[in-house]
């Protein structure tokens, strides 16, 4: 594969992974919020690097190429290592599968930025986006993160939405 259409498809590839590491972080990170000491402080860490990993794919995906390559790979591999610190910390509050969810999902966005800084590409380098692809990652990325957002602290404490009516009664007259 030549190195132009390479870079197109891995930028929005990264930046789709980015949003769903980026959002499944933020639901690790609020589950741990409410602990104390270590546990609090991994909590803010998974929040930053979750919103750091919206903007970064946000901003690669407006760009048509990874922007700041180096960055990327270091916020993915710190968010990597921040969650399953938090695992470590408090098993009882973080779900194992969604911090290997999101560790797949930053480990495919810090490849993104491999690729980028393997093909030198520049921002006057930049491919044309292609749709096929980022419907693609859209579709794994949905089908990794969602289940990985249901199996953590913020989701066990959530409303069972299966118990609404659809039409109350209503009682007219005395």
């Amino acid at each position: 594969m030549p190195a132009r259409a390479l870079a197109a498809t891995s930028t929005p590839v990264g930046a789709v992974a980015a949003w769903g590491a980026g959002l499944v972080q933020i639901a690790l990170g609020a589950g741990v919020l409410t602990g104390d000491g270590a546990a609090r402080g991994a909590g803010f860490a998974l929040v930053a690097l979750g919103g750091g990993a919206l903007a970064w794919g946000v901003s690669s995906l407006a760009r048509g190429y990874s922007v700041m390559p180096r960055v990327g790979i270091a916020g993915s591999l710190g968010g990597i290592g921040v969650a399953v610190v938090a695992l470590w910390i408090d098993p009882a509050k973080i779900s194992a599968v969604a911090v290997a969810a999101a560790s797949f999902l930053l480990v495919v966005a810090a490849l993104a930025c491999g690729v980028r800084l393997r093909t030198r590409e520049t921002a006057t380098d930049a491919a044309p986006l292609r749709l096929s692809a980022l419907f693609a990652a859209a579709v794994v990325v949905a089908a990794i993160a969602t289940p990985a957002l249901g199996t953590t602290e913020v989701a066990r404490h959530a409303p069972d939405h299966g118990n609404h009516r659809i039409t109350e009664p209503r009682h007219h007259g005395p």
